[in-house]
């Protein structure tokens, strides 16, 4: 349950936070709306929850932006951490396998909360934000500041319940946006300002209810119309959606509105001709296999599919479904809402930018909206898309959002990056695989959270590492095993440097029994959010 919080709340953090939503509110509603804790609810609502837990070293709250760490795992609050503790190494006559070394180490494994890093301060009831300033309840953020109740984003000032946002200020309850400004449920858009209850928009100002448009303004219902009867259809429009938030303290999300009207086929007068992209799987089974052996030693046998279970296992899911107009594959994966959009309202991106532009609703039904009725008026238009792709992009296959990517498999976004499968945004990255949310790394497996890389297996919340495995919250570590919430080490197991042939001769063993399990069983049971569960 999210922290109440607001005016009642005495933490100079919580005073500036309700300074800057009256702010919000003003401008987006033309009015303040009261105190911001009485809508957290509302607020985390559809978005990803902040966790919280008892430190097992304080007992002190430690909250944590990622879910995956197993229950009955040890926690800590990255401040009560001593980074130069020393620990005795460990009895090599004692490993025999990866269970041997969990065992050995497990009184050292605590999974890291409350990770505040770079130039930060006011930041409460938070995690995994960096060099940012007066943020309360929120998740995986750097840059920012002012911001409560919302997760995953960079370079943002004065946004609220929003999941998925960059470059964005003074936005409510918005999903999936870039270079935003003054928005309210406004979901997958780039470079707009001031639109409410609008999706896939692109350069676009001035909207309400719109669907797939680029370089519109002054438009409700996809129909544009004269500035001054578009602010004061507006003004009515916003002056009732204030009311119900004062009142109910809550409002419908854009995707509670179209949930319940009848759904007709869209038309599309010209359906645009798609070019079918054939896929080349050999550069994709080629790069994984090399990438194998760098990491251990030898290939594994079998195609990549092979391993999907086992590369999906800490990885977004993702799902297909047929297009409402054509039924052609529409593909999209768990993050920012995506899968809250109605499955038999999804378009491709080609179709629903066709359609965006034939489609509106009739100038006497703008006369006519009002917030209680709309969703009858916006029905016809209310179809999405998951899809975009922005750049030159080579041998996308099953990837729905590429950016100026090269060589992937069944991942998205794949940005900047070449040589990926299975993975969850891999940013300026090469050859990673069953990844989540990475940046600038190489050669990498099972790596989550993580920026700089290079040969590591099996890592979370790490930097600046290279090959390593089964380590969490650690920076500047290099050839190091199981390591957890140290720094500068290299040739360590379980946060004790052991010298470079003791150690070799552990990684090797490791290694066979890694490749025996995996040949036999393509899978492998232990992983880093696992591996501290405590029996």
């Amino acid at each position: 349950m999210p922290n109440m919080g607001g005016k009642n709340m005495g933490t100079t953090c919580m005073q500036t936070i309700q300074r800057r939503w009256d702010a919000a509110c003003k401008v987006l509603f033309k009015r303040e709306l009261g105190d911001i804790g009485e809508y957290a609810k509302w607020l985390t609502h559809n978005n990803e929850p902040i966790i919280h837990r008892k430190s097992s070293v304080t007992g002190k709250d430690v909250a944590y932006a990622i879910s995956a760490y197993g229950e009955g795992s040890k926690w800590i609050g990255f401040d009560e951490i001593d980074f130069g503790k020393s620990y005795p190494p460990l009895n090599l006559n004692e490993i025999k396998d990866i269970d041997s070394i969990a065992q050995a180490v497990r009184e050292r494994i605590y999974y890291a909360g409350s990770v505040i890093l770079g130039n930060s301060g006011e930041v409460e009831k938070s995690s995994n934000i960096s060099d940012s300033f007066f943020m309360h309840e929120t998740g995986k953020f750097g840059d920012c500041k002012y911001l409560a109740f919302s997760t995953l984003g960079r370079l943002c000032d004065s946004c609220f319940g929003c999941n998925g946002i960059g470059e964005s200020q003074f936005c409510i309850k918005s999903y999936e946006t870039f270079k935003e400004k003054r928005c309210f449920e406004f979901w997958m858009g780039q470079n707009s300002s001031d639109c409410y209850y609008s999706h896939n928009l692109s350069s676009c100002s001035d909207c309400m209810f719109c669907f797939s448009l680029k370089n519109r303004r002054n438009s409700i219902g996809n129909l544009e119309l004269e500035p001054e009867k578009y602010r004061r259809i507006k003004d009515s429009l916003v002056f009732q959606l204030a009311s119900e938030l004062e009142q109910k303290k809550e409002a419908p999300s854009l995707i509670d509105i179209v949930g319940g009207v009848p759904l007709a086929k869209p038309l599309l007068p010209n359906m645009p001709k798609e070019t079918k992209k054939e896929g080349n799987m050999m550069p994709i089974e080629g790069e994984f296999a090399k990438t194998c052996e760098i990491l251990f030693g030898k290939r594994l046998p079998g195609r990549i599919d092979d391993y999907s279970e086992w590369l999906s296992r800490r990885v977004r899911k993702s799902e297909q479904h047929l297009s409402a107009a054509s039924g052609k594959t529409v593909r999209r994966w768990d993050y920012c809402n995506y899968f809250l959009l109605p499955k038999n309202r999804l378009l491709t991106q080609a179709e629903a930018l066709a359609f965006g532009e034939s489609a509106r609703i009739s100038d006497k039904e703008a006369e006519g909206l009002t917030m209680e009725a709309v969703g009858r008026a916006i029905g016809k238009l209310a179809f999405f898309s998951t899809e975009y792709e922005e750049g030159t992009n080579t041998n996308i296959i099953e990837c729905p959002t590429p950016t100026q990517s090269a060589n992937s498999y069944r991942s998205s976004p794949v940005v900047y990056s070449k040589h990926c499968a299975y993975s969850f945004w891999p940013r300026s990255c090469e050859h990673v695989y069953g990844c989540n949310a990475m940046f600038d790394s190489e050669f990498c497996i099972h790596c989550y959270h993580s920026v700089k890389l290079k040969r590591c297996f099996e890592m979370d919340t790490c930097r600046d590492c290279t090959d390593s495995m089964f380590c969490h919250n650690c920076e500047n570590v290099h050839e190091s095993m199981f390591c957890f919430n140290v720094k500068n080490l290299r040739y360590a197991i379980g946060n004790a440097e052991l010298g470079r042939e003791k150690y070799l001769q552990v990684k090797g063993l490791v290694h066979r029994k890694i490749l025996k399990q995996l040949g036999q069983r393509r899978n492998l049971e232990k992983d880093i959010y696992n591996v501290g569960m405590q029996k």
